[in-house]
């Protein structure tokens, strides 16, 4: 089971984001990248600058790069779905409701279960907007 917290655009006709808490597979193997390919830009671009400059720093100072270098995806990866949250929070999206559930697809049927009003308020857009 995997914990979902879930995020709404303010104009509401846009199905919500969850966010998985746990560590981040793709941010534990890219970095950096793996950041900016799930949707964080504006972390992902502040994390390879630090990158850069910290392992330029740990170069000058003829450490080995390898420790430092595991240890900054490390960070990065089990940090992941807080900063994503914090670039939705950036990009003017609310918080919404914690799910637990095995899947995505179950979070977000348990979401719309949780609140029913969701589920019509979503419909009657796309009905108004078809």
């Amino acid at each position: 089971m995997t914990t979902y917290s879930s995020w709404f655009r303010t104009d509401g006709r846009r199905p919500p984001i969850l966010v998985a808490e746990r560590l981040s597979w793709r941010v534990l193997l890219l970095g950096w990248l793996g950041l900016v390919i799930q949707g964080s830009w504006i972390a992902g671009l502040l994390a390879g600058a630090a990158s850069l400059i910290l392992l330029g720093a740990v170069a000058a100072l003829h450490l080995p790069v390898p420790p430092f270098w595991i240890g900054l995806h490390l960070l990065l990866g089990l940090c992941a779905a807080d900063i994503r949250e914090w670039e939705l929070r950036l990009n003017g999206l609310a918080a919404g409701p914690v799910v637990v559930a095995p899947g995505r697809e179950a979070a977000l049927l348990r979401l719309l279960e949780r609140n029913p009003t969701l589920a019509r308020t979503r419909g009657e857009t796309a009905e108004a907007s078809a």
